[in-house]
């Protein structure tokens, strides 16, 4: 335990100059190419969500414990005085589109539409960062090296895009505990992960129809599916039937999924299992993202199998709490065709960029190498080690305290805007588990299925193909004129099977008659253009 002062106000506090590692992945020096003190003083303003939960005693978004630690440890090493500008999150696209038009934008701004960042660099308002990434971003050009083309268009590097560690998306789930009981076993890959065949997945969905696991004699959906808002969250089950020996770059790239080769065949599966009474009948009323039906059903013990965002399960959760012997684990269906197929997220989170009004842009890049250095990093995502965690193994294990102990301490415990802070990185780059030590066993429960949701999720994970934020002429001339395909899935899964082909197909057609096939064709011609510059 370290020895604490009498107690300080926390939004009052200095922030006590503690020691950062020197030493960054690849064994370069932290520092090196962005600490050397200018003989001048500059100045630096970064953007900042305001999301207005701070407290009296933690400070406001802009001015806390962790502003004043950014200070100290990079701006007084480099002179460069740190200022911290506002942006309501709720608001924050519209916000920084309002600054950059008046031209007062922070040195640093950033957002998750991508495509409004890399269109104020096209239109001429940002600084292009190649030569300054160069010369000041030894740790961004080493750390970020795999999203750092998510931020060029046309040769020019407009951002500096936020690395996702974790880009699994959707995973299949399932009731171990319920097929434990029946003696299934499932089988696990070289890496340890629980998968299945479909031919094994139809088997137990009919079995268990007709059984009562959980002994409340309600009738058995054994496969959940969520509604009409979402239907799509069912492709973890559709993806097992994607052709991929016969899905082209060209393809995955230009072409809707409902285009690729096998995609038709897992709706037609899909359809079959709705029609044998497999799912819930009803499953089109959750006409929002609260599932509240689904999750009636899975809390209540009604649903063996499902797929889902690979993330916290409201429906599971409830399970828990109600069922102390369920087990809900994450598993993958095996590619009918072999190779394994799913969609992951690109491995990118926020835009980041410079303004063209900044008038030292260099300190920018200083700052983004600086907060992309793991160990600084960590500083955010975890606070202090020896004060705020341990790190076991690949554990991270809090440390507790009582109120008193905290308030009288010289560090913060309050981490309210912590996470803001860490542009670079949309999530933990470093591989650890945190500890579930002193959790309650439904908490423990939950944070270990999301942990092992995101890595069956990854199985076979292929992103969407990057175009550069290029739109084509077709896409703006049909821009919300569409129709949609992924909202027709309800309708493919309840239709009568006889009726399935032509419905299909009707849908497909429908779309390339509205101008699908412009969008096409003109996604095709950019693709070559973009593949033929590499």
């Amino acid at each position: 335990m370290v020895s604490r002062p009498a107690e300080i106000p926390a939004k009052h506090r200095e922030a006590p100059a503690v020691p950062v590692p020197e030493i960054r992945p690849g064994g370069v020096e932290a520092g090196e190419g962005n600490q050397e003190t200018p003989a001048e003083a500059t100045t630096l303003s970064v953007m900042m969500y305001d999301r207005g939960n701070t407290t009296e005693t933690y400070g406001s978004a802009t001015d806390n414990y962790w502003t004043h630690w950014v200070q100290k440890e990079f701006g007084d090493p480099n002179n460069i005085t740190v200022t911290f500008v506002p942006v309501p999150r709720s608001q924050d696209a519209e916000k920084v589109n309002t600054l950059m038009a008046g031209d007062e934008a922070p040195d640093i701004i950033f957002s998750y539409d991508s495509n409004m960042i890399m269109q104020f660099g096209k239109d001429g308002g940002l600084v292009e960062l190649s030569d300054l990434i160069q010369q000041y971003g030894p740790n961004l050009q080493e750390n970020l090296e795999e999203t750092m083309s998510y931020g060029q268009s046309e040769g020019n590097q407009w951002a500096i895009v936020a690395r996702r560690p974790n880009v699994g998306w959707h995973s299949m789930y399932i009731r171990k505990d319920w097929l434990d009981g029946i003696g299934y076993t499932l089988q696990t890959d070289a890496d340890g992960i629980y998968h299945m065949s479909i031919e094994d997945f139809t088997d137990l969905l009919h079995q268990f129809k007709d059984l009562d696991p959980s002994g409340q004699g309600s009738e058995m959906f054994p496969l959940g599916l969520i509604g009409a808002w979402s239907a799509g969250l069912a492709d973890t089950i559709i993806k097992a039937f994607i052709d991929t020996p016969n899905l082209t770059d060209e393809m995955h790239a230009c072409y809707n999924d409902m285009f690729w080769p096998g995609y038709k065949e897992g709706v037609r599966y899909l359809n079959q299992l709705y029609n044998e009474g497999l799912a819930d009948p009803d499953f089109m009323v959750d006409t929002d993202t609260s599932y509240t039906s689904f999750n009636g059903l899975l809390s209540n013990g009604r649903i063996l199998a499902f797929g889902h965002d690979a993330a916290e399960v409201t429906g599971v959760k409830a399970l828990y709490e109600t069922d102390s012997d369920a087990e809900v684990v994450p598993f993958y269906l095996d590619n009918v065709n072999g190779e394994q197929f799913n969609r992951v997220y690109a491995p990118t989170g926020m835009y980041i960029a410079v303004p063209a009004t900044c008038k030292n842009p260099e300190n920018a890049i200083k700052y983004l190498d600086w907060l992309s250095v793991w160990d600084v990093a960590k500083v955010f995502h975890y606070g202090f080690e020896g004060v705020h965690y341990n790190l076991e193994g690949d554990t991270i294990v809090t440390i507790p305290y009582t109120d008193e102990e905290k308030a009288a301490s010289e560090y913060d415990f309050e981490r309210i805007t912590v996470g803001d802070f860490m542009l670079v990185y949309n999530g933990k780059p470093y591989g650890y588990k945190e500890s579930t030590e002193g959790m309650d066993e439904v908490t423990a429960k939950m944070k270990k299925l999301a942990y092992d949701a995101f890595i069956a999720a990854e199985v076979g994970g292929q992103a969407d193909y990057y175009f550069q934020g290029i739109k084509t002429e077709a896409d703006e001339k049909y821009a919300g004129l569409l129709p949609g395909l992924t909202s027709e899935l309800p309708t493919l899964i309840t239709c009568k099977p006889e009726e399935f082909d032509s419905t299909y197909d009707k849908i497909l057609n429908d779309y390339l008659q509205a101008g699908g096939q412009e969008v096409i064709d003109q996604k095709i011609d950019l693709y070559k253009e973009l593949e033929a510059a590499k």
